[in-house]
């Protein structure tokens, strides 16, 4: 049972403190908090210090002591040979899960623990780029300027990097089509924590740490759903509530002291607990404008590394002040459309205009008088159920029996269409992610799938049935399913000039 008073304080080790064993210039870790339009303090970053001042109370010491009551079960775990704790985090938009989910990342790191860290929160990438969902495993220490640090790429790095395992969710909000998607995808990931916590002891002794989109805080139908899906599937041992008396209030009659849905073959009398921790003072809200500027950002930085400036917003200096300044050099190269499979998440929300006049979608016989592209689009149709049930082997479970077919209804009830030429006009300026499914793997295998990369689709030429994109690396585009990020992140102009 996880129990932290924000009154008493352990005596912090040095190796602790922001930078080591040598505190004494971190003054602002401890009660001071200047709220930064950046990064730096006193003006270093690239806006400069919107306010400082000093915080007579900060929630630092109940961080703090969070992380010392992890370690406690941890070793307790060790001694039982039991799963180490894994915890949720919740609060609303701009709470500062994020910030504590970092906090207690490196200092578990710090004291030479492994944990893996989930990033459950679309809008936000993770080691990745905006509408992904990942998992991290971190044995090193985290990256001052960087943040979480970063993924493998050509050039050289401080830090050693981090390898994540990326799916992708094209939607801000978890809940759309239900959440059926979401929660797929979630149990998915969930499956892989599970199996590298069976695999690697030091990752089961220290546990998993997982990140949540601040919407699940809201009283929307389908929220506390959402939230027993991922407390099941990541069999949550400790629930972390940051500054919502009311989501607080709700998780406690949910979950507290019940028992965990241990994944482990160990009988466990786990119990669940649910704390309630300080925002800090620090947090600030954060507009649809800077938002935008991050994911586009992060996006630039997938591509080309941290040095590229954004015309478009004067927000992105601030997330990209770094003193590595490594660039990447993608690679464009054009692609036949005929031989890409294309897949697009048909979910319609409040938001878009489904009357939308898109050129591409009618044929060149669309006005003659009758029409002439009924019989195209009947065709299409047909050519398109045919292949979303197609046969499909699962990626990584080895062949499926020859003549086998697809499981009855195993793509029936999935959202993912799959795109006919022409090309839609709204494909450009956006991202496509490679899977690892095939490209005659089904509906279902394909949202179940894991991410190898992402292409950056710079411009949609259908008369010549062909698309340019942006790569990360060169060679041959690998022959995968490809799913569109039409509704997120959505549209990235400017990316190439």
């Amino acid at each position: 049972m996880l129990e932290v008073s924000a009154g008493e304080s352990y005596a912090t080790p040095d190796s602790l403190a922001p930078g080591g064993g040598n505190s004494s210039n971190s003054t602002s870790n401890s009660n001071e908090t200047p709220t930064t339009g950046g990064g730096g303090g006193r003006g270093l970053g690239a806006g400069g210090c919107q306010s400082e001042y000093t915080a007579e109370e900060t929630p630092m010491v109940e961080y703090a002591n969070v992380h010392f009551a992890l370690e406690t079960m941890r070793r307790q775990a060790k001694a039982q040979g039991r799963d180490g704790p894994r915890v949720l985090i919740l609060g609303s938009e701009d709470a500062g899960k994020t910030s504590l989910a970092k906090i207690l990342t490196a200092y578990a790191t710090k004291v030479g623990r492994q944990p893996v860290v989930v990033n459950l929160d679309p809008t936000e990438g993770m080691l990745s780029v905006p509408g992904t969902l990942t998992a991290t495993a971190f044995r090193t220490m985290l990256d001052v300027e960087e943040g979480w640090g970063s993924s493998p790429m050509s050039g050289p790095s401080a830090v050693p990097v981090k390898v994540p395992l990326v799916y992708f969710y094209p939607m801000a909000n978890p809940l759309e089509a239900e959440g059926s998607v979401y929660k797929a995808i979630v149990s998915r990931l969930a499956v892989s924590v599970m199996g590298r916590m069976a695999e690697d002891e030091d990752v089961r002794e220290t546990g998993i740490i997982v990140d949540t989109p601040g919407i699940l805080s809201q009283s929307k139908a389908g929220n506390v759903d959402l939230i027993k899906h991922i407390v099941t599937e990541f069999a949550i041992t400790t629930i972390l509530v940051i500054g919502s008396e009311r989501l607080y209030s709700s998780m406690m009659k949910e979950f507290d002291n019940k028992p965990t849905a241990s994944a482990s073959a160990v009988a466990s009398d786990e119990r669940i607990s649910v704390i309630k921790l300080s925002k800090s003072g620090g947090c600030v809200d954060r507009d649809a404008a800077f938002m935008k500027a991050v994911r586009e950002s992060q996006i630039r930085t997938y591509f080309f590394g941290d040095q590229i400036p954004s015309a478009a917003s004067g927000a992105l200096p601030l997330l990209a002040a770094s003193s590595k300044n490594v660039t990447l050099s993608p690679h464009a190269q054009q692609l036949d459309l005929s031989t890409l499979s294309i897949y697009n998440y048909t979910i319609a929300t409040p938001e878009e205009d489904e009357d939308e006049y898109d050129p591409a979608s009618f044929g060149t016989d669309s006005f003659l008088p009758g029409g002439g592209n009924e019989a195209d689009s009947s065709h299409n149709q047909q050519k398109q159920e045919e292949e979303s049930s197609a046969t499909s082997v699962l990626p990584g479970f080895g062949s499926a029996p020859s003549g086998a077919t697809a499981e009855t209804g195993s793509g029936a009830n999935v959202p993912l269409k799959k795109l006919l030429p022409p090309a839609p006009t709204g494909l450009a300026n956006s991202l496509l992610a490679i899977t690892h499914a095939s490209t005659t793997a089904s509906a279902a295998d394909v949202r179940d799938a894991s991410i190898m990369g992402f292409l950056y689709v710079a411009d949609v030429n259908n008369e010549r049935g062909k698309i340019q994109v942006l790569a990360p690396v060169g060679g041959r585009v690998p022959p995968r399913a490809l799913v569109w990020g039409k509704k997120w992140p959505g549209e990235v102009v400017g990316l190439v000039g």
